[in-house]
């Protein structure tokens, strides 16, 4: 049996940002729709606090293909000079079962991460959205910037992290007109219209009262009930989309505390795939708030599959 195994390079060859967020939009609605066969992910605890490894299995009704994700996230890595997201998905063929494709699951996690923040944003944010905040500066926060360029020209781009120099190092790779380091969390939120939060962090990377009117927010980071880089009082008044409704509920700190708190109400919570996700006026504040779907994998793999065949990208392999 022959395997097609494909890497970073080949990767993003195969499926460029713009390519990925049409593609995850499409996957979007087919999860809402009820067309997408995606169980509920297992998590399983890591030696490490705050680490876990977790199964992510996808497929699509009449769909050629079904993925299966192992992917571990450890923050601690962020000291070790290691990802803080690894792992691996493996492509089947639907029919015969035969796996087809093993793709680096870190490459592939930022890609598809970067996406939905990029459908998030043509769907959520305004038009005229011109100051973007990024929280963070791993592989997910340079995921969401790449999406957002894909999308808009902004005057201004503030990064914001814990570690000053890997937000200058985030800066300086991403060097372009307007972006800039900023220290303080808050002042990073101020007068921004796009904030988008890669973070891992339990604590809100900035306060509730920073945000601007007809500010969006893409909260992708947090993705465990004790973990909340969103204040949950930004999500009071605000209109609150997700990846999927059921997982958001279950593993997102930040819907959880609000509702808990009465901020918000479930029935108001709209997901991602579903028509009713667009922004309405130019004062509405936008949530978006994804904790991960593996339909998002599906979706991306078998483009990258598709195009690295075409194209001769990869290495097969005998197993």
């Amino acid at each position: 049996m022959k395997i097609r195994v494909l890497g970073a390079e080949a990767i993003a060859r195969a499926c460029p940002m713009p390519d990925a967020i049409d593609v995850v939009e499409e996957g979007f609605k087919a999860l809402s729709s009820g067309r997408a066969r995606v169980p509920l992910r297992l998590a399983l605890p890591l030696r490490e606090p705050e680490s876990s490894i977790l199964f992510m299995p996808a497929a699509l009704e009449g769909g050629e293909a079904a993925t299966v994700k192992v992917v571990s996230v450890v923050p601690g890595n962020g000291a070790r000079g290691l990802p803080i997201v690894q792992g691996a998905v493996l492509l089947v063929d639907a029919t015969t079962g035969t796996p087809r494709a093993l793709l680096d699951g870190t490459a592939l996690t930022a890609l598809r991460t970067g996406a939905a923040g990029g459908v998030a944003a043509r769907r959520l944010a305004r038009t005229d959205a011109r100051v973007v905040a990024v929280y963070g500066a791993g592989a997910q926060a340079r995921a969401q910037l790449q999406a957002l360029v894909a999308l808009r020209r902004f005057r201004e781009i503030r990064i914001a992290a814990r570690h000053r120099e890997h937000a200058a190092a985030f800066a300086a790779e991403f060097s372009r007109p307007g972006v800039k380091v900023v220290v303080s969390g808050r002042e990073a939120a101020r007068g921004a219209d796009i904030v988008a939060c890669a973070t891992t962090s339990s604590e809100p990377v900035f306060d509730a009262g920073d945000l601007a009117p007809g500010a969006h927010v893409t909260g992708v980071g947090s993705y465990r009930p004790d973990m909340r880089e969103i204040p949950p009082e930004a999500l009071a008044g605000a209109f609150v989309v997700v990846d999927q409704r059921d997982a958001a509920l279950a593993e997102a700190g930040e819907l959880i505390a609000a509702v808990a708190a009465g901020l918000l109400k479930k029935e108001d919570i709209v997901e991602i795939g579903d028509d009713r996700a667009r922004r309405t006026s130019p004062q509405q504040r936008t949530v978006f708030k994804s904790v991960g779907n593996a339909v998002q994998d599906l979706v991306v793999a078998t483009r990258v599959l598709e195009r690295a065949e075409a194209l001769g990208l990869g290495s097969l392999v005998d197993l």
